[in-house]
């Protein structure tokens, strides 16, 4: 997560990977879960024992210790999608644009939820499709803010899509790190060149986001010259807010 402190950041990743599994994890599959080397893992594994965090059984396994176990959820996309239909009728029902919800799955970005634009134009349902984590306001603020491992990370050459995707990876790393700082991400006709996008996190207890809310349209409907218009960012963080407040509460 660029914008934080790295050893606080991955040691958060590894608590959310811990309360996620359910059951106690050995080091290896630590590792794997959190993308880093066995020998960084047990070390943070050996602090967060330290503290009081985790716990570690006769066979070496670690779990998270159960006054951890509310902080982080494991995303089942078919019960976020039912939680979250509500919410997004009505953010687009005051926005006079479409909703998306995406979240990880798999490593990749993708929609878990889409409402159209309350205006009758043509629209093509997009539940499943996957969103080029550089180059869609959705895929970028997931790659800023999710907990580590969750999404593939991209390679270069990155894809150009349009005139204005970011095929750099320095450049794409600069835009992540101010979307951690600023907890928003823009899409700027990135992959197709008359879609704009905001997205806002919604997030779990450890502060790393599980989906990416977001509204899209036209430049003028989400820009007010080159910037973001503030009531999308307000209306999406309530809606984020309460979204994850109904979907922490469970059915």
């Amino acid at each position: 997560m660029p914008g934080t402190i790295q050893s606080v950041a991955r040691a958060a990743g590894i608590v959310r990977v811990l309360v996620a599994a359910g059951a106690p994890l050995d080091l290896a599959e630590v590792a794997a879960a959190v993308g880093l080397a066995k020998t960084t893992t047990h070390g943070l594994l050996s602090t967060l024992r330290e503290v009081g965090w985790v716990e570690q059984d006769r066979a070496g396994r670690y779990r998270a210790v159960a006054g951890l176990q509310g902080l982080a959820q494991a995303v089942d996309l078919a019960d976020l999608r039912s939680v979250a239909t509500l919410w997004m009728d009505r953010l687009a029902a005051l926005c006079g644009l479409e909703v998306l919800l995406v979240a990880p799955e798999h490593g990749r970005a993708v929609v878990a939820q889409h409402v159209f634009r309350p205006d009758n134009s043509p629209q093509r349902l997009r539940v499943g499709d996957d969103q080029p984590v550089h180059a869609t306001a959705t895929g970028k603020l997931l790659l800023a803010c999710c907990a580590p491992g969750q999404l593939d990370r991209p390679t270069e050459p990155l894809h150009r899509f349009t005139t204005r995707t970011l095929t750099s990876l320095t450049d794409l790393d600069a835009e992540l790190e101010q979307v951690a700082a600023d907890g928003v991400a823009v899409g700027r006709g990135e992959q197709v060149r008359a879609r704009y996008g905001v997205a806002v996190p919604v997030r779990d207890g450890l502060g790393y986001a599980v989906a990416a809310l977001a509204v899209a349209g036209r430049r003028e409907e989400v820009l007010h010259g080159d910037v973001v218009r503030a009531e999308l960012v307000s209306s999406l963080r309530g809606v984020a807010v309460s979204l994850r407040h109904a979907w922490a509460a469970g059915p």
